[in-house]
């Protein structure tokens, strides 16, 4: 009897442990599709951070290069209104300048000078912009004077007329000027003009009156030229490539009718300034002005001549020296 139960408890057995791997073989089955649904998840998350990644640069390249285009056009832009600005001083400052500059260059001959004399050079300064703005500016220099040791003269040329006083209190010239204008505010650097003026009463009858018109601070003439005396050297500067250039001021009332009062050097800015009235004045200034420096530097008077030149400038040379190849 008792054999006859071993082939069923070995059968059970046999049952039992096919069982068990059935569970064991399912168990694992289930933990490898655990593992793999999670390797798959894990791929799909990398595969999706990596083209969000290639998007955000596609996107990051795709800004950049819009931003260069718009910096692109911008410049196009500005350099085209540059341009316009250009020919534009050029066409009106030549009218007011042929004039004045046939004053200076007679001056310069008689002084001694040998250089050149540019007239109406028209530049874009090269650290400045416009506030709030991508925008480069034009700048205008009346006058220009380079001398053949390389040294450099910006002149500002005012054609005004009437009375001018530039530096000096209209009361101090004359009592009898003293009620133009409250002169407690005038501190150099100033400048005053005087000038008749017409106007027409409610009678339409013509009426003559006097005009007092200040410019002071920035706005006198001696502060405008020395402004653009250092533009002009950063211009040159960035142009040659030195950081030494370095240009005098002066001031010339060019109008033969006006009768100007004035200081004949204007030291309001820390640099000196020349102030004249007439050729006689300029010529004065102008051999002081060569004294400074007369030894010839014809690579650094070139240097800067050319810088210049090419600025719509109208050029005319002066004694021994040649314009550069």
């Amino acid at each position: 009897m008792t054999s006859d139960l071993v082939p069923w408890v070995v059968a059970g057995g046999l049952a039992v442990v096919v069982v068990v791997l059935v569970l064991v073989l399912r168990r694992l089955r289930s933990a490898a599709r655990s593992d793999l649904d999670a390797a798959e998840r894990a791929r799909a998350d990398e595969l999706a951070r990596l083209d969000a990644e290639h998007r955000e640069q596609v996107e990051a390249r795709d800004a950049e290069h819009r931003r260069s285009l718009d910096q692109a056009d911008a410049a196009r832009r500005d350099a085209l209104t540059a341009a316009e600005q250009s020919r534009d001083l050029a066409r009106s400052g030549m009218r007011w300048e042929e004039a004045s500059a046939q004053v200076i260059r007679q001056a310069a001959i008689a002084a001694g000078l040998n250089g050149v004399l540019m007239t109406n050079v028209v530049f874009v300064p090269a650290d400045e912009t416009e506030r709030g703005s991508w925008r480069r500016f034009v700048a205008q220099a009346d006058h220009v004077l380079v001398s053949d040791a390389g040294r450099g003269l910006v002149i500002e040329s005012k054609r005004w007329g009437g009375i001018v006083f530039d530096g000096r209190r209209p009361s101090e010239v004359h009592p009898a000027f003293r009620n133009l204008l409250d002169e407690s505010s005038l501190v150099p650097p100033f400048a005053v003009q005087v000038q008749s003026r017409t106007v027409l009463n409610h009678e339409q009858e013509a009426e003559n009156w006097w005009q007092v018109r200040v410019q002071a601070k920035n706005a006198a003439p001696a502060q405008q030229v020395r402004v653009q005396a250092r533009r002009l050297a950063g211009f040159v500067d960035a142009a040659t490539g030195t950081r030494r250039t370095w240009f005098d001021t002066c001031v010339f009332y060019s109008s033969p009718t006006a009768m100007a009062y004035v200081q004949a050097e204007d030291r309001s800015g820390g640099a000196s300034t020349a102030v004249v009235t007439n050729q006689h004045e300029l010529q004065s200034a102008l051999a002081a002005w060569a004294a400074k420096d007369a030894v010839p530097n014809r690579a650094r008077a070139d240097a800067v001549v050319r810088a210049l030149a090419g600025q719509g400038a109208h050029t005319i040379t002066i004694g021994s020296y040649r314009l550069p190849e």
